[in-house]
Order: C-alpha cells, then structure tokens, then sequence
C-alpha cells in the first residue's frame, strides 16, 4: 500500500511549493486570476500567498534566512526509480534548451531515501485534471482555460498565453512518455499549473514496466485526448498544426542527442538492475534505441515529419486511452 504524506517545514533554504490540505487555503489554481480570485471557484490562496501568512503566524517570521520547505513525504513505494526517471525528464529538458526549443518540461527535485521510501517536492500552483473536473461539476479542460485564464474570453491574451503554455508542454511531455514509455497517465497523475502548463508525475511505470497483468490497456505512444485537442482548437487549427511541428522538432533534437538519455538508462541498469522498469533486462535498453531510431539512423526533417505524425493519429482519441480512464473512472472514482 502507498502511502503519502505532505509536509511544510520552516528553515533557512529554498524550497519547493506546498498545498494545504485545507480547502480553504488551496493554492493550486491560475497565478493569472490572482488579483481577481473571487471570479474563480478554485482558487483560495497561492504558494506564495499562504508562505506570507504563516511567516506573519511563524515565531520566527521575522528572521530573514526564513523559508518554508514544501515536500511530499512517500512510503511503500519504489523511489529510487521516480528520482531516475526525473533525472532523464532533465536531461531531455536540457537537450531541448541546448537547441533552444519552447518545449517546456517542469523538473522537480525527487531524493530517495531509502528503497521503499523519499521525499518529493510538491508542485508550485498546480491542479490535477481529476481535481478540476470534480471542482467544476466535470468542465471540460477547454472552458476551464477559458474562465481561469481567459477570464471567460477565448480571445483574450491571456487565454492566448496559456494555451501557448499548454501547447509547449504537451508537445514536449508527449515525446517524453514516447520515448521513456511513462504508463499509467490518468488524470490524477496529469497536472495544470498556474500558467497553463500541463505537467505529468508519478513515473511509478516507464521503460518497460506498465500497470496491469498481462491485459495492458495503455498501448498509444503517449496520451492525446480529445479534451487536450480541443483546447487546441482542433485538428484543423494552427495551433495543432504548431503542436506537430515542435513535435517534430523536439523528436530530431533528441535524435541528435540520444547517446545522453541512452548512456543514462544504461549505467542505471548497471548499477540497479532490481528497478522495476529494468524488468526486461537488456530489452529494456534495445527497445529504447529503437524508439529513439525507428529506421535505424537519424530521420531527415520530412521523415522526422511523417513519423510524429503517426504517433500523434495513432495516440489522438486511442480507444485503449479511453479504456484505461473508464477503469480508472469505475475502480477509483477518478474523473
């Protein structure tokens, strides 16, 4: 059974954010709806906000080396491969700043402390997709960035902004959980922060372990629901046409750069072979070449094109995604 628990803790050094388990002080909403909070349903107090008052409530407030720690605590459960996974989500963000892409990753700090137990730093600001739509009687993800961001204007430049911000993050996350094979992406596990950026945790499943026995729902390269489309317009707008084209050039940049994510998994396999997503031994290493080059070789521009454009039909509307959200839906009531 896992088991976590969120903790805050006052020191002297920069952290990471928290959300109160009070429904009253929940932070994780739209920073862009701030100064008009009382509009928004969701938001009660950010990070930011909540940190200014414990400090005034804190007997040692008035110290200027006070900070307050935001972390989960999390037991019963494999960490040591949620710290690798993160460790590879950062190297495929730095490939990405190095040929100055707008994909966006969120990396965080996960610290295994042990083989069945770490600590993991909370997400500043964020909502799972499961906590929306239970907050907004089942909303759909296209209105929520309206009324949050938009301030009910699909035209505003706010709303614009966001979806920009989504825009670059799902392209991104998309290829990650291509390439990395993260599993069991319901939406608990799929997140929206404060500036419209989705972001994925728990990688409990990736490489080449998955949730299930034997009967394994989540076959599409990566999840893109019709909900994720629609905040993009649709197929037809240019905004999804934008989706494919980072797409295809975040897929050539990691190409390019493979041999960084590749010597990691290998070394960690080395050294950790009772990893749960090493489960398929020296498969588990080939496969990822393979994912990383289909054809055997670096794709041209226009292979690269036609090859993300594959994945993305066959992931978009993928009736194995939907399945696994129904299941998710009857066995834990996530929505």
């Amino acid at each position: 059974m896992k088991k976590q628990c969120k903790i805050f803790v006052e020191g002297e050094n920069g952290a990471n954010p928290f959300l109160s388990d009070n429904p009253e002080h929940l932070n994780a909403s739209p920073g862009s709806v701030v100064a008009k909070r009382k509009k928004n349903i969701l938001i009660k107090e950010t990070c930011k906000e909540q940190e200014e008052r414990i400090r005034r409530e804190s007997p040692y407030g008035q110290l200027k080396s006070w900070k307050l720690f935001r972390f989960i605590v999390k037991s019963n459960d494999d960490v040591r491969q949620e710290q690798f996974a993160m460790q590879l989500i950062s190297e495929i963000s730095q490939i990405f700043k190095l040929k100055k892409l707008p994909l966006w990753l969120k990396t965080y700090e996960i610290l295994a402390t042990g083989p069945n137990c770490g600590l993991i730093d909370y997400i500043n600001d964020a909502m799972s997709l499961d906590e929306i739509h239970k907050k907004t009687d089942n909303q759909s993800l296209y209105d929520f960035f309206v009324q949050s961001f938009g301030k009910g204007k699909k035209r505003s430049k706010s709303f614009k902004r966001a979806q920009k911000a989504f825009l670059y993050s799902l392209a991104a996350y998309s290829l990650v959980c291509y390439v990395l094979q993260i599993k069991d992406r319901h939406n608990q596990n799929i997140m929206i922060d404060s500036e419209g950026h989705i972001i994925h945790i728990d990688y409990g499943f990736l490489l080449s372990n998955a949730p299930g026995k034997g009967l394994k729902f989540e076959k599409a390269p990566f999840k893109l629901t019709e909900e994720f489309v629609t905040v993009l317009r649709g197929t037809k707008n240019k905004k999804f046409h934008l989706f494919r084209d980072v797409m295809k050039m975040g897929f050539m940049a990691l190409q390019e750069h493979a041999d960084k994510v590749i010597i990691l998994v290998e070394m960690m396999m080395m050294g950790a072979k009772d990893l749960s997503c090493f489960k398929d031994g020296e498969l588990t290493v080939k496969a990822l070449k393979e994912r990383f080059f289909p054809t055997g070789k670096r794709m041209s521009e226009a292979e690269a094109g036609l090859f993300v454009d594959v994945l993305i039909t066959e992931s978009y509307g993928n009736w194995r995604t939907i399945v696994y959200d129904k299941i998710q839906y009857c066995c834990q009531g996530i929505v």
